[in-house]
């Protein structure tokens, strides 16, 4: 049977004085879960003049408490990141729980940092820990109860530990909220796809479709359902708009692959005598 993509997971940024506002507001942007890119670290704006030692130390205590701390934790995920790239499990793995430390510290100077908490939460989610995971999650939520980035990893996380009925029950909360981000539908039809709910499934995608109408990963995906029931035709037209030749576009490279093999079922069908001949 034939696998849908992967789940989507969103990485709240880092603090500075030009997206201060923008955390606050519990507002971050998404990526995929693979090759996932890591939030950008604190920087002063590109327009600022070079500082004195005495006068950067002002500006960083004019963000919140612990934003020094967990701009630390963020630099420390984006190295994590280059050494999965690069294969290092466990260096990524190291470097890992020196972030986990670098928030730590952030909510011991901030409790209510709740973009601390919930990277505590994608840090244990890397690293395939995921009742920790669902742990700091939850802390963050204790925090603000509607921070999405949170509410996105911990259905992640419930999806990854088995846990179907939570990560849908999670999923139905985040898209009640934010009704126009395609990202939740995708993630809960693909954890409804990946369970055998195949009504379901198709209807989180068709959602997804509505505000998204060409995301590949969509499209793939549903290609895949239809092509896993055997309906070859109507999974065949999902397959062509999700198809690309672009280098490192692995989804559309196997979206042409799928529609070869699809030509291929269905000439035999139609001329089972003609196929069969050497």
């Amino acid at each position: 049977m034939l696998a849908p993509v992967s789940l989507v997971m969103s990485f709240p940024k880092a603090f500075s004085s030009r997206n201060l506002l923008t955390l606050i507001l519990g507002i971050a942007a998404t990526v995929t879960l693979s090759g996932a890119a890591m939030p950008a670290a604190y920087a002063q704006p590109k327009t600022a003049a070079p500082k004195p030692a005495k006068q950067e130390t002002a500006a960083e205590s004019a963000l919140p408490a612990g934003a020094v701390e967990y701009n630390k934790g963020v630099e420390l995920f984006q190295i994590a990141q280059v050494q999965n790239e690069k294969g290092n499990s466990n260096g990524q793995k190291q470097l890992l729980k020196e972030a986990i430390k670098r928030f730590e510290n952030a909510l011991s100077k901030n409790p209510k940092l709740v973009e601390a908490q919930s990277n505590i939460g994608f840090a244990y989610l890397t690293m395939h820990d995921y009742r920790r995971a669902i742990t700091a999650f939850e802390k963050a939520l204790a925090i603000n109860s509607q921070h999405l980035n949170t509410l996105n990893g911990l259905s992640t996380a419930y999806a990854f530990s088995g846990n179907i009925d939570k990560a849908i029950q999670t999923f139905d909360k985040l898209t009640t909220l934010d009704p126009g981000n395609s990202q939740y539908f995708f993630n809960k039809g693909s954890v409804l796809q990946r369970a055998g709910r195949i009504d379901a499934a198709q209807k989180a995608y068709e959602q997804a479709l509505k505000i998204t109408p060409n995301d590949q990963r969509t499209l793939f995906n549903m290609g895949t359902l239809y092509e896993n029931q055997g309906k070859l035709e109507t999974a065949r037209p999902y397959y062509e708009k999700a198809k690309g030749v672009e280098i490192g576009n692995t989804i559309g490279l196997e979206a042409i692959r799928r529609m070869e093999i699809i030509d291929a079922a269905l000439k035999e069908s139609k001329n089972p005598v003609e196929a069969k001949r050497p």
